[in-house]
This record gives structure tokens, C-alpha cells and sequence, in this order.
């Protein structure tokens, strides 16, 4: 079993741990507030694809379309 790309830790809202992350991770995100963790070599793949993509298309602005690709 591979590990998700991506995972999510939430606060913990309950009066006893109020502020706290909760132990366990989540694959989804469920507010804006919760904390995103990416894989590294995931991370390190999703980049070397985009910076081909844009050497094959002869993008000019590299920079802000990269901070967009690895936004998604």
C-alpha cells in the first residue's frame, strides 16, 4: 500500500484538547484551517513534470505558472 500524495491534520475542537491536533490524519481537507502535508518525492515528481511540460511549451512566465501547477 503506497502512502496518499497528500495528507491533513485538524484541530481538535472538544473542550479537553480545544486547539490541539487531533492524533490521527485525514485524506481530505475539511477546513481551511487544517494543516496540508505533501509527500516529498510526490512533491519532487509533480515539479519535474511541470518544468518539462513548460521546457516543451517555451512558457516565458516559468516562475508563476510553477507556484500555480504546484498549488493544485
Amino acid at each position: 500500500m503506497e502512502a496518499p500524495e497528500k495528507i491533513y491534520l485538524q484541530k481538535n475542537t472538544t473542550t479537553d484538547c480545544y486547539g490541539e491536533f487531533w492524533p490521527e490524519w485525514f485524506e481530505a481537507r475539511a477546513k481551511d484551517s487544517d494543516v496540508e502535508y505533501t509527500r516529498t518525492d510526490a512533491f519532487i515528481e509533480k515539479a519535474c513534470e511541470f518544468l518539462k511540460d513548460r521546457i516543451e511549451h517555451d512558457s516565458i512566465d516559468y516562475v508563476e505558472d510553477f507556484k500555480k501547477y504546484i498549488g493544485e
